[in-house]
């Protein structure tokens, strides 16, 4: 079904006008809060690049009916570029990188995992601009580690040591320092953007970790780029869209 969305989408935008940046800068009464960004040539991206606002305004008008998102980042040695999802956190899901004209370069993701990784994608460039769904807070909840997944594998790891599940659990503050516990007493810093989030944590005690999980969860967690979040489930991700580790509200 969400394979079928994706050509279906791909279906209804690629009629729009792939004309470089102009001077045009009108916008569709259904967007709200928008960002000047500076990519592509363009002082005022979002306004200026028209396939860009047909993006955006296509994604306005189904609000409600996917979660639609779009990213600026950097590709192949410095080139801009776009990441567009039309379906996020969906496990067949697709993460399409677009060149400054609207051209799809590649679609990463999905079920079988055709197309990921293939150009140089630099992670730390990554930035979201804009998405039709709100937001939740990730602050005021301690989340524990579930278990770590791969979508582009279809894999999942659960941290299990000695046959139980370990409880590793993060807190974040809304002062920006995140507080939890592993193997040691952990404790950092983060901030977000939209649903962009860089994270620093590291040991606060010096107790040897001899199963791995808590080294792995950190190296993750330094790693990250990007989070999803819902009343119960806290999804981080690393690499780029495919990889994250998954983490439940502790009631």
């Amino acid at each position: 079904m969400k394979r079928f969305l994706y050509y279906a989408i791909l279906a209804s935008v690629s009629g729009l006008s792939l004309a470089a940046c102009s001077k045009q800068e009108h916008v569709d009464t259904l967007w709200t809060n928008i960002e000047t960004i500076s990519h592509c040539g363009c002082d005022d991206a979002m306004r200026q690049l028209e396939w860009l606002r047909n993006t955006v305004n296509y994604m306005e008008s189904h609000r409600g009916d996917f979660k639609g998102e779009i990213c600026i980042c950097k590709y192949d040695d410095g080139m801009d570029g776009f990441l567009t999802n039309y379906c996020v956190s969906c496990a067949d899901g697709f993460v399409n990188l677009h060149d400054c004209q609207g051209n799809v370069l590649v679609s990463m993701g999905g079920i079988a995992g055709e197309g990921y990784d293939v150009h140089d994608i630099d992670r730390n460039s990554i930035r979201c601009i804009y998405r039709n769904y709100h937001i939740p807070h990730i602050t005021d909840n301690r989340w524990q580690l579930t278990r770590f997944v791969d979508r582009a594998t279809q894999s999942s790891e659960q941290p299990i040591w000695n046959d139980q599940m370990l409880l590793f659990w993060l807190e974040f503050k809304e002062d920006g320092t995140v507080v939890g516990k592993g193997i040691n007493q952990l404790e950092g810093n983060y901030t977000t953007h939209g649903y962009n989030i860089h994270i620093y944590i590291g040991n606060c005690t010096e107790i040897y970790d001899a199963s791995g999980w808590e080294e792995r969860m950190l190296n993750a967690l330094n790693e990250a780029i990007e989070y999803t979040v819902s009343d119960k489930i806290l999804k981080i991700y690393y690499h780029y869209t495919n990889t994250y580790m998954e983490f439940r509200k502790i009631e």
